[in-house]
């Protein structure tokens, strides 16, 4: 696990600090996770304090974890995380009570890979916001947002045994973390779940010219 690390003067100037409320917006996203990777990075892209520190343990994640080498893989994995989201007409009311699970894990992947040099800011925040506008379009708040990556995730740590205490214990945490960062004063949350995104999406008109 890449550890916090530095002083606060020296985390403010580091390029995984948000740079304005969008950003701030889409770590929120996903704070869940980082607030578990980093035990208290949530506010960190990635939860890495640190892009050169932490480069290489997200590297390692990436390959590991979900297969990710390059830019490549990357999309591969993206797109297979809002495929469903992206084509509404096989959407159904189950996919959106579990849906967030995936939806927020596209916007993690792309923190990591941000962190671990496959892509740059630009591109991390373009694709970023393609799935975070998707998730204002199903979830009304961040409570229905963490709601939803939470049934997502107990369906998936849960789908061996329903009755295995580590995998139990591995919810209720993430439980308690979410629970946390939604009341948390100054918390993720605090970013305005409405506010308008700046995403530009290419005319279907001029497509087809």
């Amino acid at each position: 696990m890449c550890t916090l690390g530095g002083s606060e003067e020296q985390n403010l100037e580091n390029v995984t600090t948000p740079q304005d409320d969008a950003e701030r917006w889409v770590i929120a996203t996903y704070a869940m996770w980082c607030e578990y990777y980093s035990e208290g990075g949530w506010q960190y892209i990635a939860g890495s304090s640190t892009k050169e520190e932490c480069a290489s343990d997200m590297q390692l994640m990436l390959s590991r974890d979900w297969g990710v080498n390059n830019q490549e893989d990357l999309m591969e994995t993206f797109t297979f995380l809002t495929a469903l989201y992206m084509d509404d007409e096989d959407l159904d009311q189950e996919d959106i009570e579990t849906g967030g699970w995936d939806l927020c894990r596209a916007c993690q992947i792309l923190g990591m890979a941000f962190v671990a040099g496959i892509i740059n800011r630009e591109e991390m925040m373009g694709l970023s916001l393609m799935a975070g506008s998707l998730m204002q379009y199903y979830y009304p708040s961040w409570m229905h947002l963490y709601s939803s990556y939470l049934n997502g995730y107990k369906d998936w740590r849960l789908q061996d045994d329903e009755e295995d205490e580590e995998a139990l214990e591995d919810v209720e945490a993430r439980e308690q973390i979410c629970r946390k960062l939604l009341i948390m004063p100054g918390g993720p949350c605090s970013v305005p779940w409405d506010m308008e995104l700046p995403i530009e999406f290419e005319d279907e008109d001029d497509e087809e010219e």
